[in-house]
Protein backbone atom coordinates (compact mmCIF):
# COMPACT_ATOMS: atom_id res chain seq x y z
CA UNK A 1 0.00 0.00 0.00
CA UNK A 2 1.41 3.14 -0.96
CA UNK A 3 -1.36 5.60 0.35
CA UNK A 4 -0.33 7.61 3.35
CA UNK A 5 -1.61 6.71 6.31
CA UNK A 6 -2.31 9.82 8.41
CA UNK A 7 -3.58 9.93 12.11
CA UNK A 8 -5.95 12.22 12.72
CA UNK A 9 -8.24 13.13 16.34
CA UNK A 10 -11.15 14.57 17.63
CA UNK A 11 -11.28 16.97 20.47
CA UNK A 12 -13.65 19.85 21.73
CA UNK A 13 -12.45 22.26 18.72
CA UNK A 14 -12.84 19.37 16.33
CA UNK A 15 -15.88 17.11 17.26
CA UNK A 16 -16.78 13.62 15.32
CA UNK A 17 -19.87 11.96 17.06
CA UNK A 18 -20.07 10.06 14.37
CA UNK A 19 -16.59 8.33 14.95
CA UNK A 20 -16.71 8.64 18.89
CA UNK A 21 -20.54 7.11 19.05
CA UNK A 22 -19.19 4.39 16.57
CA UNK A 23 -16.13 3.78 18.84
CA UNK A 24 -18.04 3.81 22.18
CA UNK A 25 -20.79 1.62 20.91
CA UNK A 26 -17.90 -1.29 19.35
CA UNK A 27 -16.60 -0.93 22.92
CA UNK A 28 -19.40 -1.30 24.67
CA UNK A 29 -20.28 -4.46 22.32
CA UNK A 30 -16.81 -5.63 23.42
CA UNK A 31 -17.39 -5.32 27.05
CA UNK A 32 -20.19 -7.38 26.43
CA UNK A 33 -17.97 -10.58 25.16
CA UNK A 34 -15.43 -9.75 27.29
CA UNK A 35 -17.55 -9.63 31.27
CA UNK A 36 -17.39 -13.13 31.54
CA UNK A 37 -13.66 -14.16 30.80
CA UNK A 38 -11.48 -10.97 31.45
CA UNK A 39 -13.96 -8.51 34.13
CA UNK A 40 -10.89 -5.48 34.23
CA UNK A 41 -10.56 -5.56 30.31
CA UNK A 42 -14.91 -5.27 30.16
CA UNK A 43 -15.04 -2.36 33.02
CA UNK A 44 -11.97 -0.72 31.06
CA UNK A 45 -14.27 -1.02 27.90
CA UNK A 46 -16.98 -0.22 29.04
CA UNK A 47 -15.98 3.03 31.35
CA UNK A 48 -13.85 4.27 27.83
CA UNK A 49 -17.46 3.61 26.27
CA UNK A 50 -19.35 6.06 28.37
CA UNK A 51 -16.92 8.33 28.28
CA UNK A 52 -16.57 8.59 24.35
CA UNK A 53 -20.57 8.42 24.19
CA UNK A 54 -20.67 11.62 26.09
CA UNK A 55 -18.36 13.63 24.36
CA UNK A 56 -19.41 12.68 21.31
CA UNK A 57 -22.98 14.01 22.75
CA UNK A 58 -21.53 17.05 24.60
CA UNK A 59 -19.35 18.34 21.45
CA UNK A 60 -21.55 17.17 18.43
CA UNK A 61 -20.26 17.23 14.86
CA UNK A 62 -19.05 15.30 11.96
CA UNK A 63 -15.95 13.45 11.88
CA UNK A 64 -15.01 14.71 8.01
CA UNK A 65 -16.57 18.37 9.14
CA UNK A 66 -13.68 18.45 11.21
CA UNK A 67 -10.79 16.44 9.68
CA UNK A 68 -12.03 18.24 5.83
CA UNK A 69 -9.52 15.37 4.39
CA UNK A 70 -11.23 11.87 5.50
CA UNK A 71 -13.93 13.30 3.15
CA UNK A 72 -12.25 11.85 0.12
CA UNK A 73 -12.22 8.09 2.19
CA UNK A 74 -14.95 8.50 4.84
CA UNK A 75 -17.65 11.03 3.67
CA UNK A 76 -20.46 10.81 6.18
CA UNK A 77 -24.19 10.60 4.96
CA UNK A 78 -26.18 9.68 7.44
CA UNK A 79 -24.13 12.29 9.66
CA UNK A 80 -23.46 11.57 13.22
CA UNK A 81 -27.06 11.40 14.95
CA UNK A 82 -27.22 7.54 14.02
CA UNK A 83 -24.02 6.82 15.65
CA UNK A 84 -25.25 8.47 19.21
CA UNK A 85 -28.62 6.46 18.89
CA UNK A 86 -26.39 3.04 18.20
CA UNK A 87 -24.05 3.80 20.97
CA UNK A 88 -26.41 4.31 23.34
CA UNK A 89 -28.35 1.32 22.78
CA UNK A 90 -25.32 -0.77 23.10
CA UNK A 91 -24.05 1.23 26.29
CA UNK A 92 -27.96 0.54 27.23
CA UNK A 93 -27.47 -3.17 26.58
CA UNK A 94 -24.25 -3.37 28.36
CA UNK A 95 -25.23 -1.70 31.26
CA UNK A 96 -28.90 -2.04 31.94
CA UNK A 97 -29.03 1.98 32.86
CA UNK A 98 -32.24 3.43 31.96
CA UNK A 99 -30.54 6.56 30.87
CA UNK A 100 -29.32 5.44 28.09
CA UNK A 101 -32.99 3.86 26.69
CA UNK A 102 -34.38 7.02 28.00
CA UNK A 103 -31.70 9.12 25.64
CA UNK A 104 -33.06 7.26 22.77
CA UNK A 105 -36.56 7.88 23.61
CA UNK A 106 -35.97 11.14 24.05
CA UNK A 107 -34.36 11.64 20.79
CA UNK A 108 -35.39 9.20 18.12
CA UNK A 109 -37.60 11.42 16.55
CA UNK A 110 -35.13 14.66 16.39
CA UNK A 111 -32.40 12.24 15.29
CA UNK A 112 -34.50 10.75 12.49
CA UNK A 113 -34.04 7.36 11.01
CA UNK A 114 -36.76 5.44 13.82
CA UNK A 115 -39.63 5.37 10.99
CA UNK A 116 -38.10 5.39 8.15
CA UNK A 117 -38.02 1.80 5.86
CA UNK A 118 -34.10 1.48 5.97
CA UNK A 119 -33.07 -0.78 3.68
CA UNK A 120 -29.03 -0.58 4.34
CA UNK A 121 -26.86 -1.28 7.04
CA UNK A 122 -23.21 0.09 6.70
CA UNK A 123 -20.08 1.63 8.31
CA UNK A 124 -21.99 5.24 7.30
CA UNK A 125 -25.90 4.22 8.23
CA UNK A 126 -26.64 2.37 11.36
CA UNK A 127 -30.32 3.11 11.55
CA UNK A 128 -31.75 -0.32 10.62
CA UNK A 129 -29.39 -1.72 13.37
CA UNK A 130 -30.80 1.23 16.15
CA UNK A 131 -34.57 0.22 14.35
CA UNK A 132 -33.53 -3.68 15.65
CA UNK A 133 -31.96 -3.21 19.34
CA UNK A 134 -34.78 -0.37 20.03
CA UNK A 135 -37.56 -3.12 19.05
CA UNK A 136 -36.44 -6.03 21.64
Amino acid sequence: MTTSRQAYKIDQSNPGSDLAGETAAAMAAASIVFKKTNTHYSHLLLHHAQELFEFGDKYRGKYDGSVAVVKNYYASVSGYMDELLWAALWLYEATDKEEYLKYVVNNADAFGGIGWAITEFSWDVKYAGVQIMASK
